[in-house]
């Protein structure tokens, strides 16, 4: 992705966690004893005992007999995390993840704990072909009031036919996904109403971006930058200078 956009540092970021994931070609390398001397290389920055997280996964089911898709949950397996407070890593047998939660730590330390993560994972499992590479930002964005014009802070809005429905949108939820024609990436927008702040407006924007295809380990650093320079181009054109102010301002 050439060019790039300005690299904005505010003094109070909406980040609420950033993700990225790592997903594996093959696990015929993983065996019992892969948490534990995983363990033993990255213990110095992930203290915390490692837990064991059961991972859902949704199944979508239809057939002629039964026509409507009927949505049901089942294990995916598990993952073991190391932690250090807002700091996580995550391993199974196919993925790698590496978590930032809030306060956000910043992209320079971010990227790095990526890098090392993955260097850690090849040391312990050997060679690993990597099928994938994703970065996803959980943004939580609190307006200083309790109702807003979507318009002065950010740049799409959510509308209704003026007939038929009332005059007041009090929740909503949009998801879309978009392919980038010069790479095999793709990102989910997710954008939506977030009723958990009381007395303020408050808005949730997720963006996923994932690279698909075989990836040289060479390239991670290269491939990650490019994904973070997405992201923030995407970022950005969904904001209005009032919103940047509210990142800034002084709490």
């Amino acid at each position: 992705m050439g060019g790039g956009t300005p690299r904005r540092i505010y003094r109070n970021p909406p980040i609420v966690e950033a993700v990225c994931t790592f997903a594996f070609a093959s696990e015929s390398h993983w065996n019992v004893t892969v948490p534990g001397r995983f363990y033993e290389r990255v213990r110095e920055s992930y203290p915390e005992e490692p837990e064991e997280r059961s991972v859902m996964q949704a199944d979508i089911n239809a057939s002629p007999e039964a026509p409507f898709e009927q949505v049901s949950l089942g294990s995916a397996g598990s993952r073991v995390a190391f932690k250090n407070k807002s700091q996580v890593l995550t391993i199974s047998p196919r993925n790698l993840g590496i978590h930032a939660l809030a306060p956000y730590e910043g992209w320079d330390s971010f990227r790095q704990r990526c890098l090392d993560a993955l260097r850690c994972y090849a040391e312990v499992i050997g060679e690993v072909e990597i099928a994938g590479l994703g970065l996803r930002y959980v943004n939580r964005i609190i307006l200083p009031e309790s109702t807003v014009n979507l318009s002065d802070y950010f740049t799409i809005v959510q509308g209704l036919p003026a007939e038929g429905f009332p005059g007041s949108l009090t929740s909503f939820f949009d998801r879309m996904e978009v392919s980038y024609a010069d790479a095999p990436v793709k990102v989910a927008f997710t954008w939506a109403s977030d009723d958990q702040v009381a007395d303020r407006a408050a808005f949730i924007v997720d963006l996923d971006l994932q690279r698909r295809g075989e990836i040289e380990h060479v390239d991670v650093p290269s491939f990650l930058d490019d994904l973070r320079e997405r992201e923030r181009a995407a970022f950005e054109s969904l904001i209005q200078d009032k919103l940047r102010e509210v990142f800034d301002a002084s709490r």
